[in-house]
């Protein structure tokens, strides 16, 4: 099993496990930008975002306790290939 984390957040005490995302998956930290110049006045696109990192983990925590193993965000990773299968 993963290594516990723990840390505090406005004093109060959470415990964390480190989950990795399902293979194929990869998140990303976006920025939003202005728009950047271009021709194209009637262009739809009203936002424009930049890519700013990437992470392949990502860590559930609880208030008090890790989380268990088998609930909350792991079982939500895995709707991803599930959804993706069906």
């Amino acid at each position: 099993p993963p290594p516990e984390l723990w840390a505090s957040f406005r004093g109060r005490r959470m415990g964390g496990r480190e989950l990795p995302l399902p293979h194929g998956y990869q998140g990303l930290l976006l920025r939003e930008e202005e728009q950047p110049p271009s021709g194209n006045e009637g262009d739809p696109q009203d936002r424009w975002v930049t890519v700013t990192g990437t992470f392949d983990a990502i860590t559930d925590w609880g208030a008090d306790a890790v989380p268990p193993p088998g609930g909350g965000l792991a079982l939500a990773l895995q709707w991803g290939p599930i959804a993706h299968a069906v």
